[in-house]
């Protein structure tokens, strides 16, 4: 494969940006995710390609809950996705609105929505897996707001 000649075609694939949340051994974890994509109706599903060695990842499926938040942002969220970008920050949410909800997930107050995402199957996909979720509930918290969409120069790299 010509990666040179291949690489701009696939990234022109568009996405979304998310931060997807949850809690790991009774711990907020959350991490920048771009891979989600919508995948079914009734019941409405989603999948999410992730490393998975990501704590996102090992919570969906390892927590007792096997849950995990999906914030989506908005073209107004330009400042939460610094400190989820970096997989080294240590505290993400410092300084990032919380908002409750029923089953005590990290919900970002600023993101555009919120889905609760209840894992159902893992598929190996190369470098990621990808996860499958049952959307169990959700809110749309902004709807004056546009969802932030990603173009990438180069499709093999982020």
């Amino acid at each position: 494969m010509d990666k040179d000649r291949v690489g701009p075609a696939l990234g022109r694939v568009t996405s979304g940006l998310y931060i997807a949340t949850a809690m790991l051994d009774d711990e907020p974890v959350g991490m920048l995710c771009s891979f989600v994509e919508q995948a079914g109706f009734h019941p409405p599903m989603i999948t999410m390609a992730l490393s998975p060695d990501r704590r996102v990842a090992q919570a969906a499926t390892t927590s007792e809950s096997k849950q995990i938040g999906l914030n989506i942002l908005s073209t107004e969220n330009h400042g939460l996705i610094g400190p989820f970008a970096n997989p080294h920050n240590e505290d993400p949410f410092d300084g990032v609105e919380l908002v409750a909800n029923d089953y005590q997930l990290p919900q970002l107050e600023a993101a555009l929505a919120f889905l609760v995402c209840q894992f159902r199957q893992e598929m190996p996909a190369g470098d990621h897996h990808v996860y499958l979720f049952e959307i169990i509930d959700g809110t749309l918290m902004s709807d004056e707001q546009e969802p932030m969409v990603r173009v990438r120069r180069n499709g093999f790299s982020y």
